[in-house]
């Protein structure tokens, strides 16, 4: 079964989590990692698989992009 996102998480040595990400496709490679060669990394790579018999449905949702510009030009700075 073809998983349908990727969970990418780094820990660090005493195994708390350093920072998490949900990926779309799996990462053919880490390269990414600037700091690769020079950092030891520890990554856990969690494959992603819908429950669609739990899925929430929300039809006929508004916008509110309009409010959501004014509260952002009234905090500006946020």
């Amino acid at each position: 079964m073809k998983a349908d996102a990727w969970l990418l998480q780094e820990f660090d040595e005493k195994g708390n989590i350093v920072w998490s990400s949900i990926m779309p496709i799996r990462p053919k490679e880490l390269s990414w990692f600037k700091d690769l060669p020079t950092k030891k990394h520890n990554i856990v790579l969690t494959p992603l698989y819908a429950d669609h018999n739990q899925a929430e449905k929300f039809s006929g949702v508004k916008s509110y992009k309009e409010s959501t510009q004014r509260l952002i030009e009234a905090n500006q700075g946020l």
